[in-house]
């Protein structure tokens, strides 16, 4: 291993740098939102992120919308974190009442947004809505996070407009899980 990055069989992998996770800093004020295991990955979410999202989430309660998180993946005591700080609303997408789906376009806009916007950090994830059928990943979502999203750090946030609720997966033992987050703002000055 060396500058960072680990190669295994010619594969080269980021590894995360050692920070302390926003539990621990004083600056900030952050609450647990369901449960969160201890094996689980730690999921932190920014105030104005989650406002963002939420709002556009309401723009179309008939048709499901779509986007990708933004934000940095890190250790602390071995256990990986992200930091989701940022989101890109999906242009070129097609999509139903029932159905969201990527497009190379897609990718391609986003990609340039996030140079744009980010300074290229990485997409930690995506979201989707489910107006009036509930929190939960379809098959069709499970093959996105499976085939577009498979790394160890990569959640999905799927938000259900019409009833106002929301939630997470993340990769658990090679398995795709329900999971709880943190909400995260700053402490009044």
């Amino acid at each position: 291993m060396s500058d960072g990055i680990e190669i295994v069989e010619d594969l080269k992998i980021a590894v995360p740098d050692e920070r302390i996770v926003p539990t621990l800093d004083p600056t900030k004020i952050v609450e647990v939102k369901a449960t969160i295991l201890g094996d689980d990955l730690k999921i932190f979410l920014r105030q104005e992120t989650l406002v963002e999202i939420y709002e556009y989430s309401k723009t179309d309660v008939s048709h499901e919308l779509g986007g990708v998180l933004i934000g940095t993946f890190h250790q602390w005591k071995g256990q990986i974190w992200i930091d989701i700080d940022g989101y890109i609303k999906a242009a070129h997408y097609v999509n139903t009442a029932a159905s969201f789906k990527f497009t190379h376009d897609s990718f391609s806009a986003i990609t340039r947004e996030k140079e744009r916007r980010f300074n290229d950090k990485p997409i930690v994830g995506w979201h989707h809505t489910h107006p009036g059928y509930g929190v939960f990943l379809s098959n069709y979502d499970r093959f996105i996070q499976d085939e577009f999203f498979d790394l160890p750090y990569h959640v999905a946030l799927v938000v259900d407009p019409r009833a106002n609720k929301f939630g997470f997966f993340q990769w658990k033992r090679g398995k795709i899980e329900s999971c709880g987050f943190y909400f995260v703002r700053p402490k009044p000055q």
